[in-house]
């Protein structure tokens, strides 16, 4: 008897002290059960040190993820009730994402949509089209099988369109497509996914999103259900969960795949480092169509398919952090059209930060200064530095005499924006050109326009 009590005794304090011996202590972890970033130790003594401490040890136990799916599912089986940090049982099996209690963010709608007619006036001033497209969420298209008592009425949407129509942003909501859709199709699935589209909704989106370009440029294919297979796929497992479900979904694979995907780009450029998705293709039986931009978020992951047949060439970058470097990626790629994409849970300053939208600043049109006087009011001061990989080349040009404002460099027939960086009081010309682009290019020439935008100086750079 004794010798079971002392057992006991020694599996109670395994069970304790395993978990703190295998805590991950590791830096920049993310969670594969709830797709986040795990506290930091910096993070525990910035604010409340007792809830930050309680989170520290929550996230950075040991076997985290393997308790965390053991209860999950034991919970699930027994009681048909979902315990998770990521999802929620709605009505008549439905899964959401988990559900908070609803706030009224205005401010920050009023900033995004504020910044999103600046990106719509940067590209219009460049002479590309540009079109805003808005997701909704699953909670929004089927509002029908939330939990019980659950009081939905999303507010932020809906003031977020009332913006976009004031402030005449051109876009397209696919929210209306999508509920209208629901009554014969599944457009997102009842359990897989409860963040996103399911295929089926994602060509919803796309037709309503490829109807609009279309009215806005001709070129632009409507898209053709007939170029794709309809295939029967199980969904086995929730997203970033080990929740596991048995629920059949359908895909739909291209017919004839036309668009080659292009990597020469794809680890050359500047992005996120958090947000790293990029895509890129070439439809070279499409040449007549235009090339587009596209700023999109997960909703648009692996969904290039039902976009890239309908242009000549298809680039796409993830939005959250990156859209505030669109005259980079402009610069690059030379897009014709500019969609910008973005689905409304994604509408905070975790996403889209709000300080940053309200501090930058694009430049003007270089249209804008064809009647300011041509100076010499600012020169080259020393070497020219650049920087290459096998897809980009990044110039860095030092300035001297006098501030400059904004700055242009027209290589070829294009001109391209260009920052202007000032370090320790000393200014200098950046910008970013495809490599390919100066092939055979002996030289280019800078505008600089002045701090007072009353002058500007043009200036030849031989290469």
């Amino acid at each position: 008897m004794k010798r079971i009590q002392i057992l006991k005794i020694v599996l109670f304090i395994g069970i304790i002290t395993l978990p703190i011996i295998n805590m991950n202590l590791k830096p920049e972890q993310v969670s594969e059960i709830d797709n986040r970033v795990l506290m930091e130790k910096s993070e525990v003594l910035t604010g409340d040190f007792t809830s930050n401490f309680e989170q520290y040890i929550e996230d950075r136990i040991g076997f985290r993820t393997s308790m965390i799916s053991a209860y999950t599912n034991s919970m699930d089986y027994m009681f048909n009730y979902m315990v998770h940090p990521t999802y929620e049982y709605g009505q008549e099996g439905y899964i959401y994402s988990k559900l908070s209690r609803e706030v009224f963010h205005k401010d920050f709608q009023e900033v995004y949509s504020d910044y999103i007619l600046n990106v719509q006036q940067y590209c219009e001033g460049r002479g590309i089209e540009f079109l805003y497209a808005v997701e909704p969420s699953k909670a929004t298209v089927y509002p029908e099988f939330l939990p019980k008592g659950c009081n939905y009425k999303n507010i932020d949407l809906d003031y977020f369109l009332k913006l976009l129509d004031e402030k005449n942003i051109n876009h397209v909501y696919t929210g209306d497509a999508l509920i209208e859709a629901k009554s014969n199709y599944q457009v997102f699935d009842e359990k897989f996914d409860a963040g996103h589209w399911n295929e089926t909704g994602a060509i919803v989106g796309s037709s309503e999103i490829l109807y609009k370009l279309n009215e806005q440029n001709e070129n632009i294919d409507k898209f053709d259900f007939n170029n794709y297979e309809v295939v029967k796929y199980k969904n086995t497992s929730l997203p970033v969960s080990r929740f596991e479900i048995d629920e059949e979904t359908l895909r739909y694979e291209l017919i004839e795949p036309k668009a080659k995907p292009i990597d020469m780009f794809a680890e050359n450029i500047r992005i996120n480092e958090r947000y790293t998705n990029f895509s890129h293709y070439k439809n070279e039986e499409n040449t007549d169509a235009p090339r587009i931009l596209v700023f999109a978020g997960s909703y648009f992951n692996n969904k290039d398919k039902f976009l890239t047949k309908s242009f000549s060439e298809y680039v796409k970058v993830h939005n959250y952090h990156n859209i505030i470097d669109i005259d980079y990626y402009i610069n690059l790629f030379n897009p014709d059209i500019v969609l910008f994409e973005s689905t409304e849970y994604t509408h905070n300053s975790n996403y889209f930060n709000t300080d940053v939208m309200c501090t930058t600043i694009y430049n003007k049109p270089l249209k804008d200064y064809e009647n300011i006087s041509k100076t010499q009011f600012v020169s080259i001061d020393g070497d020219i530095t650049t920087t290459q990989n096998e897809a980009v080349i990044d110039f860095s040009i030092p300035l001297t005499n006098n501030k400059a404002l904004y700055s242009y460099a027209k290589v070829s027939d294009r001109i391209l924006d260009c920052e202007i960086i000032e370090v320790d009081g000393k200014q200098s010309v950046e910008f970013s050109i495809a490599l390919y682009e100066l092939k055979d290019v002996s030289e280019f020439t800078l505008y600089i326009v002045s701090e007072d935008e009353s002058e500007y100086s043009e200036i030849k750079v031989n290469l």
